[in-house]
């Protein structure tokens, strides 16, 4: 298999878990350096760079960060650029979902959601764009949601940071795609992995499934490749573009 992704250094956000972990291995497996970003659980981080360097080489390292502050941000980011000398490709995976109806729903709730979701990955492009800008070359990609095209019932604040990350998507991208950096964003469906472990059994064979026009839940490799087409030359004249993948819900 050729290697879209020799000698990139990628840095994954939440990647110690989950669709991160997934995506984070796609690149991996590609012949990236990968920056595995972890907040709180080290030993997850850790024990996913070592099966990483284990089934591919390469190189791995982990960054521990609350991406929802901007020093803790800049410093990671400085750190990685340090360690392995650039950054090329920024995934903007980590996110979290806190659920409740709007009209119970608690400000600390809605300030850590949108915290993590939205100002993170704010964060996280702004210190990565100078070292892409100087360079001309860049590869950002947010994972938004179908939530955030097509809302939920419940998820007012996911819903909202997932909606927003579409605009900040379109408005980066015009703003660096002279600098030879694209900004796309992935709007994963209802998959097996991630945030599908907040809803209910019930409430995902009585009403998600069957509204899926494929019938099916996606698997969590589908978004890692998504992610990683928008992140190679493959997809060199691809900017501002949003990407579901969904097996048709948002359609």
């Amino acid at each position: 298999m050729t290697k879209r992704f020799t000698d990139k250094v990628v840095l994954v956000t939440g990647a110690s878990g989950g669709l991160g972990k997934i995506t984070a291995e796609k690149f991996a497996q590609e012949g990236a350096k990968v920056a595995i970003h972890y907040n709180g659980n080290r030993e997850k981080a850790l024990a996913a760079a070592a099966e990483f360097e284990e089934k591919y080489g390469g190189e791995y390292r982990v960054y521990g960060a609350n991406i929802s502050q901007e020093e803790a941000v800049t410093e990671m980011v400085q750190q990685i650029i340090e360690d392995f000398g650039t950054l090329d490709i920024l995934v903007n995976n980590a996110g979290i979902s806190l659920n409740g109806s709007t009209w119970k729903y608690k400000m600390e709730d809605w300030d850590k959601v949108i915290g993590i979701n939205l100002t993170g990955t704010f964060l996280c492009t702004k210190a990565a764009l100078p070292v892409m800008r100087e360079k001309k070359y860049g590869r950002i990609i947010n994972l938004s949601s179908v939530v955030g095209i097509k809302g939920a019932a419940g998820t007012i604040a996911y819903a909202s940071s997932k909606s927003a990350l579409i605009g900040m998507m379109k408005t980066v991208a015009r703003e660096v795609a002279h600098n030879g950096i694209t900004v796309n964003c992935v709007a994963p469906g209802y998959m097996n992995a991630g945030v599908i472990a907040d809803v209910p059994q019930k409430y995902l064979e009585e009403t998600v499934i069957p509204s899926i026009p494929m019938k099916h839940l996606g698997d969590a490799e589908d978004i890692a490749n998504a992610v990683a087409f928008l992140a190679s030359d493959e997809a060199k004249y691809i900017t501002g573009t949003l990407l579901p993948v969904d097996g048709g819900f948002s359609m």
